[in-house]
């Protein structure tokens, strides 16, 4: 259980979202790098990455103490799918096929595979906590 507690916290998510290895035909870096370059010209997928990470420390930081609420169970869900939609855009985005060796090079498919997988049971465990406690209110038990 501790293991699962360690691989879905907010922080792991995060850094292993940022250190996503790109590969592009002259420049590789971390997918951080990527973001930053196009947040001053008000990319979509900066944006959503933005809007994702801030949200899941929202989440993080304002239901710390009792996870089980669904606010934070959608908030949760809500900042993932940020995330995993700004990855999404900025592969879909280039039209030139400028970080394509991204999917060919082991390295970057492994941050990435990473990323994925953290990600899904970051979302698993979002849900199941959204499932397990939607529609279930105190003065439902109460009665």
């Amino acid at each position: 259980m501790k293991v699962i507690k360690f691989i879905t916290h907010p922080y792991i998510i995060i850094i292993s979202f940022f250190g996503i290895l790109i590969s592009g035909e002259h420049l590789a870096g971390f997918y951080l790098l990527y973001l930053l370059l196009a947040l001053p010209h008000g990319s979509s997928h900066s944006l959503l990455a933005l809007f994702g990470v801030i949200l899941m420390l929202i989440s993080y930081y304002k239901f710390k103490q009792n996870k089980t609420y669904v606010v934070a169970s959608i908030i949760n869900t809500t900042g993932i799918m940020l995330l995993i939609l700004s990855l999404f855009l900025f592969f879909y985005n280039d039209k030139e096929h400028y970080n394509i060796a991204t999917f060919y090079e082991t390295v970057p498919q492994i941050t990435l595979f990473i990323f994925v997988s953290l990600s899904t049971v970051f979302l698993l465990d979002s849900l199941i906590y959204l499932f397990k406690n939607f529609g279930i209110s105190k003065v439902e038990r109460q009665v």
